[in-house]
């Protein structure tokens, strides 16, 4: 106290300063050592005793003084010249004061410093310059859900690590490129090219064994690693998972899935014009001679245009073709829905001359064989459960055709088209859910050999899938909700009444040719491929929407579906064929349910036997698996 109070009154301090950012008195020595010019010509001036010992040192290239010489070379080594003495033997940069490289080392690699050898921090905060918990993991990675370090070996034990996690990456390289790559787009955005479940090759030799055996770098490993960061994206840059993008940053079938681009669409659009037009004048040149009378189909169709005007714009061209019954079929559907309104309806058009005009024009023979074009080669490739080879449009339920119609329009290239197609959404969706085959009981059980007779059935439950998928990605909020809560359990009850476990396959590869069944294959194919899409939907309810489960694992006890090969084939016997060449008698697909891989992959180990068989799978019957986890 004594030594302070001598200190404190000895010193004269006779003048303020004057910005006044210190109340007290300051001392003569410090104010006339850290005032800037400004403030100098503004206040009080200096003493005469202290003047000699201010700033005497001034640059000669921007007029700056300093007190002492050392800060003027400092100050001109730095600002005035571009000479980086001090280097990193690490990185080889280069920089001009010894501070910042030693403060580059600590991230570098170039070793921490002697002063803190007890990390304060970890990795990723100290490279993004963040507080850190100092937890294990900080609160920070735990909220971004990453791998959390602290460390600190040399920059030598570093290198070292990063040469073994490299050269063991490369070798894992060199030991899978005798496996087949796949496509890391999943179902949900695949491509038509990764739209078969299998690859070309035969089921048991799809994947070797020596590859599915091999080691990759054991996760510990990684915890050695120092703040390499760029070591770890790259081993898990090929996981991304760009279909989760889509979802959660896009709205609409267009940007959520993969519909090609505009130029590949609008490819596809001037295609399906040409052949339009081959069957126009196929169809005018033999259905309708000169001479002849009009159908009944016609007479139909004229009688439902209201007045003589509408007339003139409808093609008469149309009207003899064979889908102008179905364009009535759906007329009288839509007429019916829009007259007799159920309490909260989602419709809300009202009857009139000018609507029907307008539904005669937009599911006319013409554009229905358009959008069902659209359908078959932009949106068929994502979600593919119909089985196009014996698809009948003439004999196909009028629900399905307007639901893959309305599907069709929307991933259209034109925008009129896409506008057209929200009148009709609601519609379509009260239709296909009052439809008679959805609600009514199965007059007897679906058995393992019946189910082709049930197709009416199992095309009214397509529909109704389609119509959820549309309106999830292209309806209005409201339709949107409606879909989630009320619909989609509507489908998956109807599901259960036809019976989930009656999608199942015998083995047809013991088969001979005149035995095969084709329908009856390409029944249960639907069969399967549909209860594993409404499984992948309801999954994704519950992660995207937050909504609970209406289906589980344990209920899934279907076959897998089968490779793409063998459900595109264009006849019974390129069929037959490929099913013995995929999948022989002796495949383990055969044995294999839903229910049976899921559990198998919930075990802690995996036989080698196993594993081959659902790496088998393909991408389709994997991601519903995944999805499940």
């Amino acid at each position: 106290m004594n030594r302070h109070h001598k200190l404190a009154n000895s010193i004269p301090r006779p003048a303020k300063c004057s910005p006044g950012l210190f109340p007290r008195i300051l001392m003569t020595s410090y104010r006339w050592e850290n005032m800037s010019d400004e403030n100098t010509s503004q206040g009080a001036t200096a003493p005469q005793e202290s003047s000699p010992r201010l700033l005497k040192y001034q640059c000669t290239i921007c007029d700056k003084q300093y007190k002492r010489r050392e800060h003027l070379g400092r100050h001109i080594s730095s600002s005035h010249t571009s000479d980086r003495p001090f280097r990193c033997k690490s990185c080889h940069g280069s920089f001009q004061r010894g501070d910042v490289l030693k403060r580059h080392l600590r991230t570098c690699g170039g070793g921490p410093s002697k002063a803190g050898a007890r990390r304060r921090a970890c990795d990723r905060c100290v490279r993004q310059k963040k507080a850190c918990s100092a937890d294990q993991p900080c609160q920070a990675c735990f909220k971004k859900g990453v791998l959390c370090f602290y460390s600190t070996p040399n920059s030598d034990e570093i290198a070292l690590a990063v040469d073994q996690g490299a050269s063991a990456l490369v070798s894992n390289e060199h030991r899978h490129d005798a496996t087949p790559s796949t496509s890391s787009d999943t179902p949900f955005g695949m491509s038509s090219q990764g739209q078969g479940t299998f690859s070309s090759t035969p089921f048991d030799s799809l994947f070797r064994q020596s590859a599915l055996d091999c080691s990759s770098l054991p996760w510990p490993d990684y915890a050695q690693l120092t703040s390499d960061a760029q070591f770890i994206d790259n081993t898990t840059c090929g996981y991304s998972l760009p279909f989760l993008d889509r979802f959660t940053s896009n709205t609409g079938l267009l940007l959520s899935f993969d519909c090609g681009t505009q130029e590949q669409r609008e490819q596809v659009a001037s295609a399906l014009e040409l052949e339009n037009f081959d069957i126009l004048q196929h169809t005018s040149t033999i259905l309708s001679p000169p001479h002849s009378k009009s159908s009944p189909v016609s007479l139909l169709l004229l009688d439902n245009i209201s007045d003589a005007g509408s007339s003139d714009s409808i093609s008469q061209n149309w009207l003899n073709e064979p889908l102008s019954l179905k364009t009535h079929e759906i007329l009288l559907l839509v007429e019916e829905v829009v007259t007799v309104k159920p309490r909260n309806s989602p419709v809300t058009l009202e009857w009139s001359s000018s609507l029907k005009n307008a539904c005669l024009q937009f599911f006319s023979p013409a554009n229905l064989r358009r959008y069902l074009g659209f359908y078959w080669a932009i949106w068929h490739p994502n979600v593919n459960f119909v089985h196009r080879p014996t698809f009948d449009t003439v004999s196909a339920k009028p629900a399905l055709l307007a639901a893959m119609a309305l599907m069709g329009a929307c991933v259209s290239p034109d925008m009129p088209d896409n506008e057209d197609a929200r009148m009709w959404l609601n519609c379509v969706e009260e239709i296909v859910f009052i439809d008679d085959d959805f609600n009514s009981d199965l007059g007897y059980p679906v058995s393992s050999s019946t189910i082709s007779i049930h197709r009416p059935k199992l095309q009214a439950l397509q529909a109704a899938y389609i119509v959820c998928l549309y309106q999830n990605w292209e309806g209005t909020d409201s339709s949107k909700s409606r879909i989630r809560r009320f619909r989609f359990a509507h489908l998956v009850s109807t599901a259960r009444d036809i019976g989930i476990t009656t999608a199942t396959h015998i083995n047809y590869a013991t088969l001979v040719r005149a035995d095969f069944q084709w329908k009856e294959f390409a029944a249960r194919e639907e069969l399967i491929r549909l209860f594993t899409w409404i499984f992948l939907l309801d999954t994704a309810f519950v992660i995207f929407n937050n909504l609970p489960p209406r289906m589980v694992f344990k209920e899934m006890n279907i076959n897998m579906a089968t490779p793409e090969a063998c459900f595109q084939a264009e006849t019974a016997d390129l069929c037959h064929q490929k099913i013995r060449f995929h999948l022989p008698a002796g495949s383990a697909y055969w044995g294999l349910s839903f229910r049976h891989a899921f559990e198998a992959l919930s075990q802690p180990e995996l036989s080698p036997t196993m594993r081959h068989s659902i790496a088998s799978l393909g991408q389709l019957n994997l991601f519903a698996m995944a999805s499940g986890k």
